[in-house]
C-alpha cells in the first residue's frame, strides 16, 4: 500500500502492518502494472539475492543497512518451535568476521544502540535485520556491509553461545506470559482454522528452545538462510553508484543454493459457517468484542487496483468515523471502535471490525458494530461523507508531497522492504501523488458501498469475544453471539444522518493586538516576540520539513494549585474539554470540520504547568490559532460529552485491579511517593471525586490568564505570513495580571532502604524496579553528568545481566531529575526476570553500580557513551520536535542556552574521573529502593 494508506494497529490481539498501492500514466491504461520508484537502484546478482539502494539526503551522514529474508516461523519443522526466532538472536552472538560480542562492540564503538539502531524481528513469514551506520568513513560502510554479509552466510552459531543465549530467549518468552498470551493461544486456532500458522507461534514452546539440539538451529538456518529469499537494502545519505559496486562484489560471495529445499506457501482454509471464540481470563485487563471477515487476498499490481484500494480505504475510514461518534454520545455502546480493510496472512487479507466495552456491555458492544456494518450494507454511505473524506485524503496527499524531498530514511527503507517481503508497491511519492489526483475524484459512492455486500457475509465470518473471568462481567454464550449476529439482519435501521455544522468556528472575530517588542537569539536562531497582552512567542524557523510547524504553549501553575477535594477534577480537566468540542460545535462536529485540515491543538494540565500542544502545516496555521483561540475563550460546556467521557473511564480503570503489572505499577507510584493522597492511582471508586462544574471553573482557572503563558514555534515558520494570525488570535486574547507559580505539595520519595514485595499474578514472573536518590544541583553540567552515568551503567548491565548471566531480555537505567518544586534525582534501573532469579540478579546490578563507583567507566565505555551522544546530537539537531522541547525545558528552567550550544564541547570534556565522581556522589545507597512484583 502506498505510504499515505499505512495502517499501524493494535487490534486487541495482533498487532499488523499492513499497506497497499500507486501510480500513474497519461494517457492512462488501468491494466498497466504499478512501477517501481524511478530512485530505487535495484538488481539481482547472479546467487539470486536481490538488492535495493536509495539515495536519501534528507537523513544526513546516515546509512540504514537491511538484510530481509522470506522465511520465519511457518517454515519451521515440528522439532523447531521458536528456533527460526532463535536463528535471528544468534546472529548477534557471533559471527565468522565477528566472533561472539565483537558485533554488538564494534557498533556501540560507532555510535550505534543496540536496540534502538541495531535490532531485528521474527515474524511468520519473514526475519529482518537491521543497522544504522555513519558515513564518516567508507570504512565503517564496508564493516557495516559485511555485517550484514555475516548475518546473511556466516553465523557461526558456537555450542556455547546457543546455550548461553537459550536463558535469554526464555526471559523474552516470559515477558510475554499473562492472560493475553493464555488468551491468544486459545482464539489463534480459531481464527487461524486448521492453519500453519496457527501451530508457528514465532516464540516457539521452551521445551524445544530449552532442550532442541545444535544442529537444529543450524538446520533452520541451512535451510531457509538463501541468496535467492533474501534481499540487502540500503537507504541513505550516499552516492548509490558506489553503494552499487560494494554490494555486487561483497554479496557476490555468498554462494548460489545447490537443491534447495522447497519454500512452500501456507493457506488458512476457508469455512462456510461463522466460527466463534470466547476466552476468558481471570487477569485480562479488558473487555472486546472483534469480528474478523477473511477475504481472498487482493494483490495490487494495475493502475486498476491502486483505484480499488484507494476505495477500500475510504470505506475504512468512513466506517471507523461512524464508530467514533458512537463512543461520544452520553451512554456509548463501546468505549473504542474501528473498522479496517487490511493485509493478514498467507493468500487471505481481512476486513476486520471491534469494539473494546464495558464489562457488563459485551452484548450491545457486539450488536453496535454488526448494527453498523448492516446500516452500511443497507444504505451505504452519503454523499456528503465521501466528499469530505475525500478533501481530507487529498489534503493528507498533499501533506506527503510536500514533504517528499524531506522523507526519512527508515520510512523509505520500510516501504522497499515490504515491496520484497509481501509485494507491496513502491512507486514513490510523486508517481502515487499523480495518480491520486487522477483517481480520487473518480471514486464513486456505489463502489464503495458495494464493498460492504462483497466483505460482510457468514463465510469466513469469525466472532472473538475477550474478557476477564469476574462476577461483573457478562459472557455471552456461543448461541447468544450467533442470535445477535442472526437478529441484527432483520432489525429495522434508518439511513445513517451526517450531522454537520456550517458555522465559523470563531463566533466572533477578536480585536487584533500587537507585537511590542521583538528581540533575536543568534545563539539558538531563535526570534522572541511579546504581545501587548504579556503573552511572549518564540519561533524558531527551520528547513527540516516543508509542511510542518510544531508548537507548545506552556504557564506555571499546573494542578498544584487545586485543593485536595479538586485533585481528581483538575486531573481529568483538560480531557473532558479535549473530548468536549468548541463553542458551537460538539466534538462531532469539530472533527468533521477540520477534516480537511492538517490542524490540531491539545490542552493539558499537570502538576507544574498547564499548556497546549499543537501542529499543522504552513497552509492551516490560522486553524492552529483559531483552535488555540477557542481552548482559551470557548471550551464547550457539554455534559453529555462529560459523562461519555467518565463512562469510559471507568471502563478502563473497572478491570485495572486484575492486571499483575498493573498493580505493581500502583503500588510503585504509592510507596515511592510515602502513599501522598496526591499520587493516588486513579480507580472507578475515585472516579466519583470528579465533578462537572469543578472541571470546568478549574479549567478555566488554569487558563484564565493568557498573559502567563510563552508560545513556541518551530518549523517551517515564516514570520511574515504568521504575524498576522499571532496578532489576531494570540494577541487578542485578554489581558489578565495576576501573579502565579507552582505549588510544592510536599510529595516525597521515603528516605533509607525500602524493599517490598508485591505478589499478583499466577506466571512465574517478576518486575523488579530499583531506585537511588538524593538531592541535586540542577544544572546541565550535573545534568550532562547523571546522563552519561546511565549511558555507561546500561552497557554493563546488558553485558553482565542480559550476555554473561542470560538472566534478562531487557534491562534499562533511566535518571529523572527534578528542578521544580525541589531539586533532586532519581535513578532507576528496571527489569524482568524470573522470580528465583530476583536477588541474584538485583545482586549484580549493586556490583556493576559499586564497580563504576569505585573504579569508574572504562575508556573503552567512556568511548562508547561518547559516541552514542554526539550521534543522537547530529541527528536530533534536525527535528522539529527535539527543538520544541529544548527551548521550551530552557525557558522552564530560566536557563540561556549556553550550555545547549556548547553541548558537543562538553561532552568530549568529560573524563574517567569526572564520570567516576559523578558514580560516587548519584550511586548513594543510603536512600535505595527496591519494589519488586512476584506471584501470588
Amino acid at each position: 500500500m502506498m505510504r499515505f494508506f499505512k495502517v499501524v494497529t493494535t487490534v486487541l490481539i495482533l498487532g499488523f502492518v499492513f499497506a497497499g498501492i500507486a501510480t500513474a500514466q497519461t494517457p492512462l491504461d488501468l491494466n498497466s502494472p504499478i512501477p517501481l520508484d524511478k530512485h530505487i537502484l535495484t538488481g539481482t546478482l547472479d546467487n539470486g539475492m536481490t538488492y535495493y539502494i536509495r539515495k536519501n539526503e534528507t537523513t544526513k551522514n546516515r546509512a540504514e543497512l537491511t538484510i530481509a529474508v522470506k522465511a520465519g516461523a511457518v517454515l519451521e519443522d515440528d522439532d523447531q518451535l521458536g528456533l527460526a526466532h532463535f536463528c535471528e538472536h544468534m546472529a548477534f552472538n557471533g559471527t565468522k568476521n565477528y566472533p561472539k560480542h565483537e558485533l554488538v562492540n564494534y557498533l556501540e564503538s560507532i555510535g550505534m544502540k543496540f536496540g534502538a539502531e541495531v535490532n531485528a524481528y521474527t515474524s511468520f513469514d519473514e526475519t529482518v535485520y537491521g543497522i544504522t551506520v555513519p558515513l564518516d568513513s567508507m570504512k565503517i560502510v564496508d564493516k557495516g556491509l559485511l555485517v550484514l554479509s555475516d548475518w546473511a552466510s556466516n553465523v557461526t552459531f558456537e555450542d556455547e553461545e546457543i546455550d548461553k543465549e537459550r536463558g535469554v530467549i526464555h526471559e523474552e518468552w516470559r515477558m510475554g506470559q499473562g492472560a493475553q498470551d493464555r488468551m491468544m493461544r486459545k482464539y489463534l486456532p480459531v481464527l487461524f482454522h486448521n492453519s500453519q500458522y496457527g501451530k508457528r507461534i514465532p516464540i516457539g514452546t521452551m521445551e524445544i528452545i530449552d532442550k532442541c539440539p545444535h544442529d537444529a538451529i543450524k538446520r533452520f538456518y541451512k535451510d531457509w538462510y538463501r541468496p535467492e529469499l533474501m534481499a540487502v537494502i540500503a537507504v541513505g545519505d550516499f552516492d548509490e553508484k558506489v553503494m552499487e559496486t560494494k554490494i555486487k562484489e561483497l554479496f557476490s560471495k555468498i554462494p548460489k543454493s545447490v537443491n534447495p529445499r522447497e519454500r512452500k506457501e501456507f493457506d488458512i482454509p476457508d469455512h462456510e459457517e461463522p466460527l466463534i471464540s470466547i476466552v476468558t481470563d481471570k487477569e485480562a485487563q479488558y473487555t472486546a468484542a472483534q469480528i474478523f471477515y477473511k477475504q481472498p487476498e487482493f494483490k495490487q499490481k494495475t493502475m486498476a487496483d491502486y483505484k480499488k484500494a484507494i476505495a477500500q480505504n475510504i470505506y475504512s475510514s468512513m466506517l471507523s468515523k461512524r464508530l467514533q461518534e458512537l463512543t461520544i454520545v452520553a451512554d456509548p455502546p463501546f468505549m473504542q471502535g474501528a473498522a479496517m480493510y487490511t493485509r493478514f496472512l498467507g493468500p487471505k487479507d481481512m476486513y476486520l471490525c471491534f469494539a473494546m466495552t464495558k464489562n457488563t456491555g459485551i452484548e450491545r458492544g457486539l450488536e453496535a458494530i454488526l448494527l453498523e456494518n448492516e446500516r452500511v450494507k443497507k444504505f451505504g454511505f452519503t454523499a456528503t461523507e465521501l466528499d469530505r473524506e475525500k478533501k481530507s485524503l487529498m489534503r493528507e496527499m498533499d501533506k506527503q508531497y510536500n514533504e517528499r524531498d524531506k522523507q526519512k530514511s527508515t520510512t523509505l527503507l520500510s516501504e522497499i522492504k515490504n515491496y520484497f517481503l509481501s509485494q507491496e508497491p513502491a512507486p514513490g511519492i510523486e508517481f502515487e501523488y499523480e495518480m491520486f489526483k487522477k483517481f480520487l475524484p473518480d471514486v464513486k459512492l456505489e463502489e464503495i458501498n458495494q464493498f460492504a455486500k462483497d466483505w460482510i457475509h457468514d463465510k469466513n465470518m469469525v466472532t472473538l469475544i475477550v474478557a476477564p473471568e469476574k462476577d461483573d462481567v457478562k459472557i455471552p454464550t456461543e448461541e447468544k453471539v450467533k442470535e445477535i449476529i442472526a437478529l441484527v439482519k432483520t432489525k429495522e435501521l434508518k439511513p445513517y444522518e451526517d450531522k454537520v455544522n456550517t458555522k465559523n468556528l470563531v463566533p466572533k472575530e477578536p480585536t487584533p493586538g500587537k507585537v511590542v517588542t521583538r528581540k533575536e537569539n543568534k545563539k539558538l536562531g531563535t526570534t522572541e516576540w511579546v504581545l501587548n497582552n504579556g503573552i511572549k512567542v518564540v519561533f524558531k524557523n527551520t528547513d527540516f520539513k516543508k509542511d510542518e510547524i510544531l508548537f507548545t504553549a506552556t504557564s506555571p501553575g499546573g494542578w498544584s494549585n487545586c485543593k485536595q477535594e479538586d485533585a481528581v477534577s483538575a486531573e481529568l480537566a483538560a480531557d473532558v474539554i479535549n473530548e468536549s468540542g468548541l463553542g458551537d460545535f460538539d466534538q462531532t462536529e469539530l472533527q468533521k470540520y477540520l477534516s480537511d485540515k492538517v490542524a490540531n491543538v491539545s490542552p493539558y494540565i499537570n502538576e507544574l504547568e498547564e499548556g497546549m500542544n499543537g501542529s499543522c502545516t504552513p497552509k492551516d496555521f490560522e486553524t492552529m490559532m483559531q483552535l488555540t483561540y477557542m481552548y482559551f475563550t470557548g471550551p464547550r460546556k457539554d455534559e453529555p460529552a462529560y459523562k461519555s467521557f467518565m463512562e469510559k473511564q471507568k471502563a478502563y480503570l473497572e478491570n485495572k485491579s486484575t492486571s499483575p503489572e498493573g498493580v505493581w505499577r500502583d503500588s510503585v507510584t504509592c510507596i515511592m511517593s510515602k502513599y501522598n493522597s496526591r499520587k493516588r492511582p486513579m480507580t472507578v471508586k475515585l472516579l466519583e471525586e470528579a465533578n462537572f462544574k469543578r472541571i470546568h471553573y478549574i479549567y478555566n482557572q488554569r487558563f484564565g490568564d493568557p498573559s502567563s503563558f510563552t508560545f513556541f514555534f518551530v518549523g517551517n515558520v515564516d514570520l511574515k505570513v504568521v504575524e498576522s494570525s499571532i496578532v489576531k488570535y494570540l494577541g487578542g486574547l485578554p489581558k489578565v495580571e495576576r501573579t502565579e507559580s507552582f505549588k510544592d505539595l510536599g510529595i516525597e520519595r521515603p528516605k533509607g532502604k525500602v524493599d517490598k514485595v508485591v505478589n499478583k499474578g499466577k506466571e512465574p514472573k517478576s518486575l523488579v524496579l530499583m531506585n537511588l536518590a538524593g538531592n541535586f544541583e540542577y544544572s546541565p553540567k550535573t545534568r550532562m553528568e547523571l546522563d552519561f552515568l546511565t549511558g555507561v551503567l546500561n552497557i554493563k548491565l546488558i553485558e553482565t545481566i542480559r550476555e554473561d548471566k542470560s538472566g534478562v531480555y531487557t534491562i534499562r537505567a533511566i535518571p529523572q531529575m527534578n528542578h521544580y518544586p525541589k531539586q533532586n534525582y532519581n535513578f532507576t534501573v528496571v527489569f524482568p526476570c524470573s522470580p528465583d532469579n530476583v536477588d541474584k540478579l538485583s545482586d549484580g546490578v549493586i556490583t556493576e553500580i559499586d564497580k563504576i563507583r569505585t573504579n569508574g567507566p572504562t575508556e573503552v565505555d567512556m568511548n562508547k557513551v561518547k559516541e552514542q551522544k554526539l550521534r543522537d546530537r547530529e541527528t536530533n539537531l534536525r527535528e522539529n520536535s527535539f527543538w520544541l522541547n529544548v527551548l521550551s525545558a530552557m525557558d522552564f528552567d530560566k536557563e540561556d542556552g549556553s550550555a545547549f550550544v556548547d553541548y558537543e564541547k562538553n561532552i568530549k570534556a568529560l573524563t574517567v574521573d569526572k564520570i567516576k565522581q559523578a558514580a560516587v556522589k548519584y550511586f548513594d545507597k543510603s536512600n535505595y529502593a527496591r519494589i519488586v512484583l512476584k506471584p501470588e
